[in-house]
């Protein structure tokens, strides 16, 4: 595998299909590209199974990410106990650093008090540590809120706890997905037990509603500059089919849409994640459903009353389609503006196919076919991560970690993307030194240049919703999104 690997270091492959084409003709002016940046051993010692994991860009410039298996000293392991998976960074040039692995605590017979199989992947908060959850293990084996530092060492901050274990109250179970740190400093996150909750940086935990049992809330939250929170259910609305909930901080839960109101649920089946797009409209999919039953990708309005739109409709290999199918994976938004997301499936690739790069903007969909010899398994499962140097990355279902190219050149990232005047802001970016001026739609800020990578600054006074800009001695660089000046 290794050999194979190596050999396609650098293979390049573009087999695209564009339905009305968008806002795409700056994509389409170049190159589709894909590469393989880290392959994982097959004997598992640097971690194995990314699965649904997707990767951040942290503050130095590194990936961060982890596997769902595998780890230091699992050498060809076959079980949950001995492959807690791994934290790991790697660098865009494909620098691959273990930072740690779970379940090395446990005493070889399931106890792992930190933690084992991190599904969904890490955040960064603003304090600057890593923050992440692993799908079980802890005091129950029902998974566990960590915080990861820079020096190494992981804390576990909260173990879930739902029957036959006795709590009060019973908090949830299998966490997945990503946490999201608010705007008021907190981290929101859901559970597979049903459950939305929320927990300091500090590890003081909140539980702030219970879903009906079966609902299955999924994936990642988003939170948009009103304040209020938006996820997703896999199951549960009202036709047991998925719905869209709002949250605000406090846990108040209204669901706004639920899926499949009418018969061959051609709005689609089975929700995963929500993103935010560059036009102030929430995008998501669904992993069934639709014409074909390979899933749809959706919007839907947060102003006003909730219109839902219907943007695409996967037709699947098994009716010759090559536009992909069953995607279980949150979108991003790429500096271009389209969002872009990975599809299981990809009908040119014979039976299933090898799965697909996405790209959706406001004039259609796009999509670009993973080479059938890019990785042992292909077939993404887990979302992308677009660095500041341009090129997305992301993972197939359990062997390597993939690089994506159309051509997008560097820019900066602001985190977060929303804030009124004096809010702290931090602009990720690459070859940031020596930069002389940062601008917020014009108006300038007082910045500190951190490193390379890391700018800091605040929302100046007088500041209007709008890009932000940093001049550098290579360049102007352009943020990724519109920063709203609340």
């Amino acid at each position: 595998m290794n050999q194979l690997l190596a050999s396609e270091q650098g293979k390049t492959i573009m087999r695209s299909l564009m339905i009305a084409i968008f806002c795409v003709a700056a994509v389409a002016a170049h190159a589709q590209s894909f590469s393989v940046l880290y392959g994982f051993p097959e004997n598992g010692t640097e971690g194995y199974n990314p699965y649904y994991m997707n990767m951040i860009q942290g503050t130095d410039g590194n990936l961060y990410g982890t596997t769902f298996s595998g780890g230091a000293g699992n050498v060809n392991c076959d079980n949950y106990t001995d492959c807690g998976g791994v934290v790991f960074n790697i660098t865009p040039s494909g620098d691959y650093t273990l930072l740690y692995t779970f379940c090395a605590l446990g005493d070889g017979q399931g106890d792992c008090p930190d933690g084992r199989s991190p599904e969904g992947g890490v955040i960064q908060a603003s304090d600057g540590n890593i923050y992440g959850m692993t799908y079980a293990g802890g005091t129950n084996d029902l998974g566990t809120i960590f915080r990861f530092t820079p020096d190494g060492t992981l804390t576990t901050l909260h173990s879930f706890c739902n029957p036959p274990y006795s709590c009060n109250p019973n908090d949830g179970s299998g966490p997945t997905g990503q946490l999201l740190q608010a705007s008021n400093g907190d981290l929101y996150g859901v559970s597979t037990g049903n459950t939305l909750f929320k927990i300091t940086t500090a590890g003081k935990f909140t539980l702030l509603y219970s879903f009906p049992n079966g609902t299955n809330p999924q994936g990642n939250l988003v939170q948009i500059p009103s304040g209020d929170i938006y996820g997703v259910t896999e199951d549960g609305g009202a036709y047991s089919q998925g719905e869209i909930f709002k949250a605000t901080l406090g846990g108040k839960v209204t669901t706004v849409y639920s899926f499949c109101a009418q018969q061959g649920c051609p709005d689609g089946q089975h929700p995963n994640s929500l993103a935010l797009g560059s036009d102030g409209d929430l995008y998501g999919s669904t992993f069934a459903g639709g014409t074909d039953d390979f899933g749809t990708v959706f919007k839907i309005t947060t102003k006003g009353k909730f219109k839902f739109t219907l943007v695409h409709t996967f037709t699947g290999f098994d009716n010759g389609g090559d536009d992909g199918g069953n995607p279980s994976a949150p979108m991003t938004i790429g500096s271009d503006g389209n969002l872009y997301g990975t599809a299981q499936n990809y009908g040119g690739g014979g039976e299933g196919g090898t799965g697909a790069v996405y790209a959706v903007g406001a004039g259609g969909y796009a999509s670009y076919g993973l080479p059938t010899d890019l990785c042992t398994l292909a077939h993404p499962l887990g979302g992308l991560v677009q660095s500041t140097n341009g090129t997305f990355f992301g993972s197939d279902n359990g062997t390597c970690l993939i690089g994506f190219s159309n051509g997008l050149g560097p820019f900066v990232q602001p985190i977060p993307t929303f804030g009124e005047a004096g809010t702290k802001v931090v602009i990720q970016g690459t070859d940031l030194t020596g930069a002389t001026s940062v601008t917020f739609n014009g108006k300038s800020a007082s910045f500190t240049v951190v490193s390379a990578t890391e700018i800091t600054t605040t929302v100046p006074t007088g500041a209007t919703t709008g890009p932000i800009q940093v001049v550098t001695p290579g360049g102007t660089l352009n943020s990724n999104v519109q920063f709203t000046v609340k």
